[in-house]
Formats: structure tokens, C-alpha cells, sequence
């Protein structure tokens, strides 16, 4: 319980220790914030980390100056590609090496079929769209290694989901960070930026599960 206390704390002081990362590590802080991003999802089962959030607060710091919003764009993108690419190595090596065998502990086998129940219906088009769900980010990329998918039509895909998922987050937290209010109410707002994901995410399972429960006409 510490540990998550101490993760919800740094959340709603990000901007704060971005603050003190860009003041003791200057240019070094774009790298800490890339390597976060390509970590969420390229080691599968460091998906809690918040890499939309934490670009979206270090996209505000730039509209105040302390960052610069082109290298935020460009090394976002890049970082998140890669974190796929890796996530989807994973899934191709397991497939080839690890058949049989049943998958690591930390990976939750809902969570994959959840990854597998969504490229039945929406097929390659999952990868783009599963960057915006939390629940299948960190394992989209890794059914599409298992199920064999190529590896050209994956990095395609995933660069697809990449650019728009990285231009809404810096590009939104750049824009409202010029705003009086927006700086003023930064917590609040970050909060709702992290929490918003998940809150999509959960409307769309209640409102498939009272879809399911309807009767029939």
C-alpha cells in the first residue's frame, strides 16, 4: 500500500518533479521521460506506468518554457513505437520458443483475451486503437506476436496508433498549458487526464454488458 501511496503522490506532483528533473538533469530529463514511455509497454508488465500523463504535464512545462514541445513530439512518438515494437518481439519469441509452457505469472490472462477477443472483431486496426485503452495497451502488441501476425504489418499499424496518441498529449497539454486557468488548477487537471482512459474504458464495459443483457426482440 506504500508503494501505491507513494506513486499517487508523485502523480499529482508531476509537474512539480519535472520541475526539479528539467532544473537538475536539464536535457537528461527528455531521456528519463522517452525511457518511461518506451518501458510502459515494452517490458508487458510495466503497463501502470503513466506515460500519456506524463507527457501531457511535461508538454505544459514547455508552454511555459522549461521544456521544448518539438522534442517532445518527435521523441514521444519514437519512444512509444519502440515500446510496442519490443512488446511485439516478446510475443513473437514466445510464440517460436515458449509454446506449451503458459505464460509468465505477471501477465494476466484476461487482460490477453480481452487483446484476442479485439483483433477478432476489429483486427489489425486493435493495434491502433488499443493505445488508447489501458487495459489492452501493454497486451495488444503481444497477441499480435503470438498469433503470428507480420511484422511489417505490425510496425505499420503501431505507427499509426503512435503518432495521433502522442499529438493528443503533447499537443493537448501544450495548448492548455498557455492558459492562465489551466496552470493555475494543474493537479485537477492532470488528475482527469490520467483517470479520463480508464473512465472510457469502463463505460464501454458497462455498456456492453447491458447490451448483452438485453432480450432479444
Amino acid at each position: 500500500m506504500d508503494g501505491f501511496a507513494d506513486a499517487w503522490q508523485a502523480l499529482l506532483r508531476l509537474d512539480v518533479l519535472l520541475d526539479q528533473a528539467t532544473a537538475h538533469l536539464g536535457a537528461w530529463t527528455y531521456a528519463a521521460i522517452f525511457l518511461t514511455v518506451f518501458v510502459e509497454t515494452g517490458f508487458v508488465v510495466t503497463g501502470i506506468l503513466p506515460s500519456g500523463t506524463l507527457l501531457f504535464a511535461a508538454a505544459a512545462l514547455a508552454a511555459r518554457g522549461n521544456l521544448a514541445f518539438w522534442p517532445l513530439l518527435a521523441g514521444g512518438t519514437a519512444a512509444a513505437f519502440c515500446g510496442d515494437q519490443l512488446n511485439f518481439a516478446w510475443g513473437v519469441l514466445a510464440r517460436r520458443s515458449l509454446a506449451g509452457r503458459g505464460l509468465p505469472r505477471a501477465i494476466k490472462a484476461a487482460q490477453l483475451d480481452a487483446a484476442r477477443r479485439a483483433f477478432d472483431k476489429y483486427g489489425p486496426m486493435t493495434i491502433v486503437l488499443a493505445r488508447f485503452v489501458p487495459m489492452l495497451r501493454s497486451v495488444a502488441p503481444l497477441a499480435a506476436g503470438l498469433a503470428g501476425m507480420p511484422g511489417r504489418t505490425f510496425a505499420a499499424y503501431n505507427l499509426c496508433g503512435k503518432l495521433p496518441w502522442t499529438a493528443l498529449h503533447v499537443c493537448g497539454g501544450y495548448f492548455l498549458g498557455r492558459i492562465p486557468w489551466f496552470a493555475k488548477h494543474f493537479t485537477a487537471v492532470l488528475l482527469a487526464a490520467a483517470l479520463f482512459p480508464f473512465a472510457i474504458a469502463v463505460a464501454r464495459t458497462l455498456v456492453l454488458r447491458l447490451a448483452a443483457k438485453r432480450p432479444e426482440r
